[in-house]
C-alpha cells in the first residue's frame, strides 16, 4: 500500500491518553490492519463503519482534553493560574465539537457534565483564583463567571490591606522607638517631610490596596 509501518499501540491502565494514543493509531492504520484481518482465517470480526465513526468521534472529544495535560504538565513555567483559563477553553472547545455518533454525543455530554461538576468549582478556590488574578495575562477576564472574578479581587484587596497595616504597624513601631531630636532641622524641606508624613498616616489602607488593584487592572499587557 505504499504506507509507513506502524504498529498497534496499547492503552496503559494509569495514563488515560494512552487510550486516546491508541484509537488515534486504529485510525492511521485502518486500511492495511482492516486488509490484514480479511486475509486471515481466524481473524477475529473487524470493526464495523460505525464503530470506526465512533472512534473518530471519541478522537475529536478526547483532543482537547490531551491538549490541557500538556499545557498543565510544563516543568519550566507555572501553571496554577492557567488553570481556570483552560478549565473555560476546554469546555468551550469541546461543546462546540460536532459529533456523528450517538455515541459521541453521548461522550461529549457526559464530559462536559464532569468538567462543569469536578473542575468548574475551581474558579471559587481562593488560591487558584487568586493565581490567575494576579497573571497579568488574565487577570478577571480569565475567568467564566463575572461574581468569581470579583470575588478573586476582593480577595487580593483583602489580603494586601493586610499587608499594609502589617507594614504600617512596623513603621509606627520605628518612629515610635527612634531617638527624640535634640535640636530643630535647619533643612528647608522639613515642613513638606512633616507634613507628608501626616497624610500618609492618615490613608485607610483598604483604600490604598483597592487603588493599587484598580490600577493593576488597568495596566494593559
Amino acid at each position: 500500500m505504499g504506507l509507513p509501518e506502524l504498529k498497534v499501540k496499547q492503552d496503559v491502565n494509569n495514563r488515560w491518553n494512552s487510550s486516546l494514543i491508541m484509537i488515534e493509531r486504529l485510525i492511521k492504520i485502518k486500511d492495511p490492519l482492516s486488509a490484514a484481518i480479511s486475509s486471515l482465517r481466524r481473524a477475529p470480526n473487524g470493526l464495523t463503519a460505525i464503530e470506526w465513526d465512533i472512534i473518530a468521534d471519541c478522537v475529536k472529544i478526547l483532543k482537547p482534553f490531551e491538549s490541557m495535560t500538556s499545557e498543565l504538565s510544563g516543568e519550566k513555567y507555572p501553571t496554577l493560574s492557567l488553570v481556570i483559563p483552560l478549565i473555560r477553553g476546554l469546555q468551550f472547545m469541546v461543546k462546540n465539537i460536532k459529533p456523528e455518533t450517538d455515541a459521541g454525543i453521548l461522550l461529549q455530554n457526559s464530559l462536559l457534565d464532569i468538567v462543569a461538576r469536578r473542575l468548574g468549582i475551581l474558579e471559587k478556590n481562593k488560591i487558584v483564583a487568586k493565581s490567575t488574578f494576579l497573571d497579568p495575562r488574565f487577570k478577571k477576564t480569565g475567568f467564566g463567571l463575572a461574581d468569581n472574578a470579583e470575588n478573586a479581587q476582593k480577595w487580593i484587596i483583602e489580603e494586601l490591606t493586610s499587608i499594609i497595616c502589617l507594614k504600617n504597624e512596623d513603621h509606627n513601631n520605628i518612629t515610635e522607638t527612634s531617638a527624640p531630636a535634640t535640636e530643630p532641622s535647619n533643612s528647608l524641606w522639613e515642613y513638606f517631610d512633616t507634613k507628608l508624613s501626616e497624610v500618609r498616616s492618615v490613608i485607610n489602607p483598604e483604600v490604598n490596596a483597592t487603588l493599587i488593584v484598580r490600577q493593576y487592572i488597568e495596566i494593559s499587557h
